[in-house]
């Protein structure tokens, strides 16, 4: 597995326990002071369709990706640049092109770019600085592929989907890299 420095990881058990609206809390947080770039991967696995709503219907290439512009929308990459990121991407991927893909996202960033990426599928081939899981505090079903990734998970954080038991300042960053303050 790869380090990649740079880069804190956000996933989350199943849909709506609210890991958009923790990314935008972070990236208002620290895009004052650095270059942070939002991601969004949605990983495609056979038999994963219930979780991924409106997205469940097929995907053809390995992979796409897609810089969201300053259109307005409601879509999440569009709520990352709003929240201050200096770039924002959604990038569409079959899970076994996951690796492939996000090599080719970090193509097109500044190599000095901090990365925010909502992502589990991402920790099967990357080790982020942070990895923070997301969990429904009710307890609400978790996707498959998700159960496997828990368990690398820096910090579990519960939330109702809006309010998160996590503080943006549990985190910095220093010397480029996103650190948990203990």
């Amino acid at each position: 597995m790869e380090r990649r420095e740079g880069l804190l990881l956000i996933g989350g058990a199943s849909r709506n326990v609210g890991k958009t609206t923790l990314i935008c809390k972070i990236i208002e947080h620290f895009s004052k002071n650095h270059s942070v770039v939002g991601l969004k991967i949605k990983s495609i696995y056979d038999g994963d369709s219930y979780f991924h709503g409106k997205e469940s219907k097929k995907f053809f290439d390995k992979y796409l990706l897609t810089e969201e512009s300053e259109s307005e929308s409601n879509d999440d990459t569009h709520k990352m640049l709003k929240a201050g990121a200096h770039k924002a991407f959604l990038l569409r991927t079959k899970s076994e092109f996951l690796s492939e893909a996000f090599l080719y996202f970090v193509t097109k960033i500044n190599d000095k770019d901090l990365i925010i990426c909502e992502s589990n599928s991402l920790r099967r081939f990357y080790e982020p600085d942070i990895y923070l899981f997301i969990k429904d505090k009710n307890g609400a079903n978790m996707k498959p592929s998700a159960q496997q990734l828990e368990i690398y998970a820096d910090r579990i954080i519960f939330s109702d989907g809006i309010k998160h038991d996590f503080d943006v300042n549990e985190l910095q960053i220093e010397n480029a890299e996103w650190k948990l303050v203990k």
